[in-house]
């Protein structure tokens, strides 16, 4: 995990029968996570802004924009539950964790704090994300969270902890200082991060490989209550070279694709891919998200739900695939592909949205990325409007918004739609309208 993560959490689901839960961690210093709340919010049952973590004493500290109002109203409709983590200065701290967990004094302390922090917010609960919690703590974490659960539903809030993936125990620090069992029963839901198999310092390769997912999947059935099992899944990418490698979004790497002149496949695992110059490309795309999920709900379908790392750099095509997730059990899965997956598709590269000013207009362009020798023909198409008083129209892959005098200041979010033949993928595209400064004349 990277040293500023985030977090939205699922909540649980009590038998493999009821809705999966969709959370997805929010960086609040992303304003692509803003733009992507305001436009999918509805789809998201739980959040967990990234707003907390702590001074070098242990203390809690708001991180940057922590509790800002807009970002909450935009979460509005889904249950609030921060993340908290033990990042000191930049980064995970495990002499600061560890001194903290030391003492029954200094761990009352700590859930104290926290208790206060989600009370006097009204949140509905807390994210505990403590990592390379060195394994020596082990016992001491889980009297921490004893203490913490203890506080939270005294006062009816939720306890979430997010711990990292493993397929067996372990002793090693980290994994090892996470009991699943013991944080199973005291958690009401338990969010594993499925993903980093391959990571900025490794070779290169797929972040969450199918036949790894389904072996965390199964180690976590056998030691957490299956309705609070919240697999965390990856919407992020890395572009490695020379040994070490770069994050990447759905949007730089489809545009960085596209710069370059490189061909998008996808891997046996459903990952996107691609190579350039001496970088080796994988990311993620609404078919390697679908993949991953559709595994999960075929072995695993009684499990509470999906997180996602995180908003802000998904596919915009996911919140399709979320939409339509299943509560009927799924039959048998298949195994996991072991060629390319070989049809031709395309990916939309192109900006989520527009600010304009009252009574101003703009032109955005749109490319196509093209998957597997996709070579076709485009076009686009404005779906709904969203009560916007202004005009839009298209030619080509080219959008033209318009805004008058009279058009009321906010946020319009409508629905883009590039089809070619039979293949459709609808885009989120949100329009902010801002109001246009008042000058009297003659006025200083």
């Amino acid at each position: 995990m990277r040293t500023a993560i985030v977090a939205v959490v699922l909540l649980v689901a009590s038998h493999a029968h009821a809705a999966y839960r969709i959370s997805a961690w929010i960086p609040p210093w992303d304003s692509n996570a803003l733009t992507s709340i305001q436009a999918n919010g509805g789809a998201i049952d739980e959040s967990n802004p990234v707003w907390y973590s702590w001074n070098a004493d242990g203390s809690v500290k708001k991180n940057w924009n922590a509790e800002n109002s807009t970002w909450r109203a935009a979460m509005t409709g889904s249950t609030l539950v921060p993340t908290i983590q033990n990042v000191v200065s930049g980064s995970f701290s495990a002499s600061a964790v560890s001194a903290m967990l030391a003492t029954e004094a200094t761990r009352e302390a700590h859930a104290s704090a926290i208790f206060q922090l989600v009370t006097s917010n009204a949140f509905d609960g807390i994210d505990v994300d403590y990592e390379r919690v060195p394994a020596a703590s082990r016992a001491n974490f889980t009297a921490f969270l004893t203490t913490l659960r203890a506080k939270l539903h005294g006062a009816g809030k939720t306890l979430s902890v997010t711990v990292y993936a493993k397929t067996a125990d372990v002793t090693w620090n980290g994994a090892g200082a996470e009991d699943w069992s013991a944080i199973g029963a005291l958690a009401d839901s338990v969010k594993i991060m499925a993903y980093d198999y391959h990571y900025e310092t490794s070779d290169a390769g797929a972040i969450a490989p199918l036949s790894w997912l389904d072996q965390v999947a199964t180690y976590a059935e056998a030691t957490i209550p299956r309705g609070k099992i919240i697999v965390g899944l990856p919407w992020y990418g890395y572009d490695w070279s020379s040994g070490t490698a770069a994050e990447a979004s759905y949007a730089s790497a489809t545009q960085k694709a596209l710069a370059n002149g490189a061909t998008i496949s996808h891997d046996a695992n459903g990952e996107a891919t691609y190579t350039y110059a001496n970088h080796v490309v994988f990311f993620q795309d609404a078919t390697s998200y679908k993949a991953k999920v559709d595994l999960l709900k075929q072995k695993h379908s009684g499990i509470g739900g999906f997180a996602h790392w995180a908003l802000g750099v998904e596919d915009p095509a996911v919140w399709g695939v979320i939409r339509g997730t299943s509560t009927t059990p799924p039959p048998p899965a298949p195994q996991p592909p072991s060629q390319p997956l070989p049809s031709s598709d395309f990916a939309i590269s192109g900006p989520s949205g527009v600010t304009l000013t009252q009574g101003t207009a703009t032109t955005v362009d749109f490319r196509i990325v093209p998957i597997n020798n996709f070579t076709a023909s485009t076009t686009m198409t404005v779906l709904t409007q969203a009560n916007f008083a202004g005009s839009i129209s298209t030619a080509n892959l080219t959008l033209h918004v318009a805004t008058t005098a009279a058009t009321l200041p906010g946020s319009y979010t409508m629905t883009l739609r590039f089809t070619s033949g039979s293949l459709t993928h609808d885009v989120p595209f949100t329009i902010q309208v801002n109001r246009a400064s008042k000058h009297r004349a003659g006025a200083k």
